[in-house]
């Protein structure tokens, strides 16, 4: 009789700074990709459980569901296209926890009812991540810092987005509430001017 054994994943008190800073990127950057999956609830879940655990992971479920609801009634959509790390530093580590200092950008196209804003923002956050039985994941998150960038280029080709030259200091659309509020920055049809639309 043959025995099977899973490898348990690596605890977080046996990696370097360096490792967890890595850890750390892989389960982050993911989570942009809830934009590709429109309402599907099951898909939206499966793709936030590879980097969040217990309230964390119900809190963060819960507010992208409900962004790309009211994205699909508002006939918006965003698609990232590149996602920096300006530096991620590893806090403090516990037996229990550890705590990561994330200042990150992230640079996308906003598209809404058919007209196209390029948008670029900045954060800087303060995430916890602890050891579960499926490895580390983010637990906890607590904001800091938000920039919006605006007006970063002139859009003539979406895949010739660039993310340069960005000003110091923390910020990407990593928390759905502010997506909605760009949404409702966003001019309606009517209001673009033919300059606006030029492009589209």
């Amino acid at each position: 009789m043959l025995l099977f054994l899973a490898c348990a994943p690596e605890p977080s008190n046996t990696l370097s700074d360096a490792e967890l800073v890595a850890t750390f990127e892989a389960l982050h950057a993911p989570v942009y990709e809830v934009y590709e999956l429109s309402g599907d609830a099951h898909a939206i879940h499966q793709l936030l459980s590879a980097s969040f655990f217990g309230e964390q992971l119900t809190h963060e479920y819960v507010e992208h569901w409900t962004t790309l609801h009211n994205m699909e009634r508002e006939e918006t959509s965003i698609r990232v296209k590149k996602v920096d790390y300006e530096s991620v530093t590893v806090l403090e580590r516990t037996p229990e926890a550890v705590r990561i200092d994330a200042d990150w950008s992230v640079g996308g196209i906003v598209t809404h009812q058919a007209h196209k804003h390029p948008r670029v923002n900045r954060y800087r956050a303060v995430y916890t991540l602890e050891d579960t039985p499926s490895g580390l994941r983010i637990t906890s998150t607590r904001m800091r810092n938000l920039e919006r960038i605006q007006n970063v280029m002139s859009m003539t080709d979406e895949d010739a987005f660039l993310l340069d030259e960005l000003p110091e200091g923390g910020g990407g659309f990593m928390d759905p509430l502010d997506l909605l509020e760009l949404m409702d920055e966003l001019p309606e049809p009517e209001d673009a001017s033919p300059e606006d639309t030029a492009g589209d």
